[in-house]
């Protein structure tokens, strides 16, 4: 962890490690930063919630010196996992390690999805829309057409087509390098995490955000080099199980690469 981060956060000063077992994705926020020649850029923290009083450690382990008890309710800044249970935090200015087990990220707020319920797009300053899924899936994001995807994080992009779009868009990538560069933005391994991206169809780019995990069959595409599709969710699409909790990590995705493309 860089020891630097928390100084480019105008609202920080400490930072700790906390454990995660019932950690859930995180809603990311833009932090202003200070003015100084140091600072190359505007850092995005993602922030969560104590659900119990929760102690800020020097080290991630229970061993390791506690330096705050963080009071239930209270907003920590999430910079990194270190491990299955154990994050790099701040809180006050204070940086730290806490368990994620008593971390959650605020519940994404969506108004019910129908057929006649679909909300207005929005547009940033630099072009990237704010799409309902319920109003993109037949008009703007169609099936078997070429998208492009950026990785907001990493900056890598490949392409993919979507071979179905219900509750979301089930696509696979287009060749081996795009399954290659998809598979590096997940740090080089297969996952379920959700990542934020930009979706580029018709010269115009929408808000997204992916799963980094093959599953289910390839859509029809033997030359990839990889066996399964990936799931891509845009403002107010659903997964197919109704799993709540991967929709959240999926919207905190999507709005996160909409505030990142600012």
């Amino acid at each position: 962890m860089k020891q630097n981060l928390l100084k480019k956060c105008g609202r920080l000063a400490v930072v700790g490690l906390m454990s995660a077992v019932m950690l859930v994705a995180p809603n990311a926020v833009l932090v202003e930063t200070a003015v100084a020649a140091e600072f190359e850029e505007i850092e995005v923290v993602p922030y969560f919630n104590t659900t119990a009083n929760t102690r800020l450690r020097s080290g991630p382990s229970l061993g390791a010196e506690v330096l705050a008890t963080v009071a239930v309710g209270s907003n920590v800044a999430v910079f990194e996992q270190i491990s299955e249970e154990w994050f790099a935090v701040a809180f006050n200015g204070v940086q730290g390690f806490m368990e994620g087990a008593f971390l959650e990220a605020p519940v994404v707020q969506l108004p019910p999805v129908t057929a006649n319920n679909l909300t207005t797009p929005q547009v940033n300053i630099n072009g990237v829309e704010l799409v309902s899924w319920w109003d993109a899936k037949n008009n703007l994001i169609r099936t078997r057409v070429p998208l492009h995807i950026t990785d907001v994080g990493t900056g890598i992009t490949f392409w993919v087509e979507s071979f179905s779009n219900g509750n979301h868009a089930d696509v696979v990538t287009l060749t081996t390098a795009d399954t290659d560069a998809l598979r590096r933005a997940f740090g080089g391994r297969w996952s379920w995490d959700t990542r934020a991206i930009l979706v580029t169809v018709d010269g115009r780019t929408y808000a997204a955000s992916i799963s980094g995990m093959p599953h289910g069959g390839n859509g029809g595409n033997f030359s990839n080099g990889v066996n399964g599709q990936f799931c891509i969710h845009f403002l107010e699409s659903r997964t197919h199980n109704g799993n709540r909790s991967h929709e959240r990590e999926h919207q905190a995705s999507v709005l996160e690469a909409f505030n990142l493309a600012r």
